[in-house]
């Protein structure tokens, strides 16, 4: 098994290193603009490997060509939000970004799953499908499934038992939504006081510590591990739709089945009016800013 990584910053290095004690991976690859960086990074899990006891074939650099053979593609490239920087100011520079990148993942290593993490997620997802020529199924984002994780957390602490299928559903951003079909939204008090405080608990963090990346590499790494083991688990991922739920032609947060092809399934599941209202909603926003994009 092999995994590719392009972007290999903190959230790139943190899934790196959890795939590598968590999974029995024969090399890994990281690809980054910084070269030096990733040669670091490749070097530090060498030496965290040999101390677990593993040996995979693991390299760094700037040359896309070491992604060669990779089964998926995990993408972090990509700018961060700035102060004063607008959401689409955000989206035109990572599309820029994410159209260099699905281009050289292709000539490198076209076989591979691509899986989008650059924010933000949904849209980026969308430009790399568009971009790559892939499979809908090939290509999908991480979407909601850290805010989903965040989520079962708080309603662990509220003293929530049923908590499986405790999913934030939708746009990865403001439009993002507790779907009230799935969590039996009656056994749940005060949802949007938890959707709030799951909403906006990324940037208590980010205001103390700067970033979040433990918790994006546990769930993407979440999703890497379905594709590499086929576990064929069901969890949100931003995926393509394509009549799904009466949408297409976009990518956003719904329930799929994970393994060894990409996204096995999506779920159509029987939603609510409400859920269903607030799923068109971030469609409806998704594809505004699409055709900003250009799409």
């Amino acid at each position: 098994m092999k995994i590719g990584f392009v972007g290999a910053g903190r959230v790139g290095s943190t899934i790196a290193f959890t795939c590598l004690q968590q999974l029995d991976v024969e090399e890994i690859a990281l690809v980054d603009i910084m070269e030096n960086l990733a040669i670091g990074e490749a070097m530090d899990l060498v030496h965290a490997a040999a101390g677990l006891g593993k040996y995979p074939e693991i390299v760094g650099g700037s040359d896309y060509s070491i992604l060669e053979g990779s089964d998926i593609v995990a993408v972090t490239a990509g700018s961060a939000r700035k102060p004063g920087m607008s959401r689409l100011d955000l989206a035109m520079k990572n599309a820029g970004i994410i159209k260099d990148v699905a281009r050289k993942i292709m000539e490198s290593s076209p076989k591979g799953k691509i899986l989008v993490i650059t924010n933000p997620v949904d849209l980026m997802t969308y430009v790399m499908w568009k971009e790559s020529g892939k499979p809908r199924n090939e290509v999908f984002g991480m979407g909601n499934m850290l805010d989903s994780i965040r989520l079962k957390r708080t309603l662990r602490e509220l003293g929530v038992k049923n908590i499986n299928k405790a999913w934030i559903l939708g746009e990865h951003g403001d439009s993002m939504f507790i779907s009230r079909t799935l969590i039996d939204a009656e056994n749940v008090p005060e949802l949007d006081k938890v959707l709030s405080e799951v909403r906006f608990v990324a940037a208590e963090v980010i205001k103390r510590k700067g970033a979040t990346f433990y918790g994006p590499a546990i769930a993407a790494y979440r999703m890497i591990n379905a594709i590499l083991n086929n576990t064929k688990e069901e969890m949100p991922a931003s995926v393509i739709l394509k009549g799904e739920f009466g949408f297409s032609d976009v990518s956003v947060g719904v329930p799929a089945i994970i393994g060894k092809n990409g996204v096995e399934k999506i779920v159509e599941y029987s939603l609510d009016p409400q859920d269903m209202e607030n799923l068109r909603n971030s469609v409806n926003l998704l594809k505004e800013r699409l055709k900003e994009l250009g799409y």
